[in-house]
């Protein structure tokens, strides 16, 4: 065999490796979004004396999917949330339905949750050339770091971690052939308690 019939050969299968890649490749994407976040307890919280709750913050969320066709999507994430936080002056409640939290410590007392989530989600598309709709449906575990002052209320969930569903709405405008923005509303079960999050990011696909 000539040099010139090794190198085309050579050439050859690197060819048929880069398109053995492609195909394996295509249907893939990846992207990132921030949030605006807001913690929803199921029944009503009520603070007195100066105590305060800020359930609302900033989060983010990295994720990764392969679309089956133009109709069916599947993604896996990974989503910090943010903090959930209570702070209750020496004297103040917290009440929580029929479970009522006071401070007297003699100190402000506060307590933080910093949830996280990994999962799973099938999205369906309307596929319209400009603005993509979609829907979504999935499974997640989520875990709750927690940092709890002594007299402070114990919100957000009752467990430190656990499976639960989601869902979320949401529509893609592709930018360039493999260039997205995406806008998606999104709420994460826990136990009794969600999460709700508006979101805004960009995926590149494969």
């Amino acid at each position: 065999m000539g040099p010139a019939n090794g190198l085309i050969k050579t050439l050859f299968g690197a060819g048929l490796l880069m398109v053995s890649h492609a195909i394996k490749a295509e249907g893939l994407y990846i992207g990132s979004m921030l949030s605006n976040t807001e913690a929803d307890y199921g029944i009503s919280v009520v603070s007195s004396g100066g105590a305060t709750l800020d359930d609302q913050g900033s989060g983010f969320k990295v994720f990764a999917g392969y679309q089956l066709n133009d109709l069916v999507s599947f993604e896996i994430h990974y989503v910090d949330f943010g903090k959930v936080a209570v702070t209750m002056p020496n004297g103040s409640s917290v009440t929580q339905g029929a479970s009522v939290v006071t401070n007297n410590t003699g100190a402000t007392s506060t307590t933080s949750v910093e949830p996280t989530s990994y999962g799973f989600s099938t999205m369906l598309t309307i596929p319209f050339k400009a603005v993509k709709p979609f829907l979504k449906v999935g499974m997640h575990t989520w875990d709750t770091s927690r940092t709890v002052g002594a007299g402070s209320a114990d919100f957000f969930a009752t467990k430190v971690d656990g499976t639960d569903f989601l869902r979320a709405v949401g529509f893609d405008i592709p930018v360039t052939d493999i260039f997205s923005t995406r806008l998606e509303y999104e709420v994460y079960d826990f136990d009794d308690d969600n999460i709700a999050m508006l979101k805004w990011g960009v995926f590149l696909k494969f």
